[in-house]
């Protein structure tokens, strides 16, 4: 079973973090949640504390590990917050209905599939992590994670978080995001309440663009890792959105 951690009260929201993550990414934002929720933060295969994952992995399978999570702590539905590739998780657990997600809050993350180009390069990228390691790919892509005029000690911080990952667990992750699904029309169709935070000065995923009233859309002035950058105002949005 994936390591996590459990604490609070209340209903019950699932932290889900993206590439290069963990349950730190959501540190800023764990203690003031549990304030108010009953708050469980999944590492994801290959990430954090998490052993490697076995073989291939999609989306849905993601979707079915954090499910194990939830049947293990008896928890039979709850609010979903993914951060980027876990962004993609949820929305996979939403098209499947593996579970009763009331809400769901997508911090910068995105509904459309990769490209041709994307896929393309990922494929670059789990070249170079089996030849060159973790720490030297996390040196050369976490800057393009956050805003140019981000605080050193959040950069700092994030390459942390992103060296816990392993050779593995960063390989077959990059496949199950070259894999995903087209999820626009789920987002266009879905009656499940969701809020989306978007950076203004995020450029590593392609924004959700929907008219389904269903879904409602914020920005913050951050690049991809806002719940680093700007902690304070993610955490508030996310806490009106679950309690509205």
């Amino acid at each position: 079973m994936l390591h996590y951690k459990r604490e609070g009260s209340g209903d019950v929201v699932v932290l889900i973090h993206g590439f290069l993550g963990g349950i730190s990414i959501f540190e800023k934002m764990f203690e003031p949640l549990t304030k108010q929720f009953d708050v469980i933060a999944i590492d994801l295969p290959g990430h954090g504390k998490s052993e490697a994952p076995e073989g291939d992995y999609t989306m849905y399978r993601y979707a079915e590990d954090i499910i194990d999570v939830l049947t293990h702590e008896q928890v039979e539905k709850a609010y979903w917050v993914g951060h980027s590739m876990g962004g993609y998780i949820t929305l996979a657990a939403i098209e499947k209905q593996y579970t009763n997600i009331e809400k769901a809050v997508l911090l910068y993350s995105s509904d459309a599939p990769d490209t041709a180009e994307a896929i393309e390069k990922r494929t670059k990228q789990q070249h170079e992590i089996k030849d060159q390691g973790v720490g030297a790919f996390v040196d050369g892509i976490i800057h393009n994670f956050l805003a140019p005029d981000a605080k050193t000690e959040d950069v700092l911080f994030a390459k942390e978080v992103a060296n816990e990952a392993s050779v593995e667990g960063l390989t077959v992750a990059l496949g199950a995001m070259k894999s995903r699904q087209n999820q626009r029309d789920l987002v266009d169709s879905t009656t499940t309440p969701i809020l989306v935070i978007e950076g203004e000065q995020d450029e590593a995923v392609t924004p959700i663009e929907t008219s389904n009233p269903n879904v409602m859309k914020l920005f913050t002035n951050t690049g991809h890792l806002g719940m680093l950058e700007d902690a304070q105002t993610v955490t508030r949005e996310v806490v009106k959105f679950l309690k509205q």
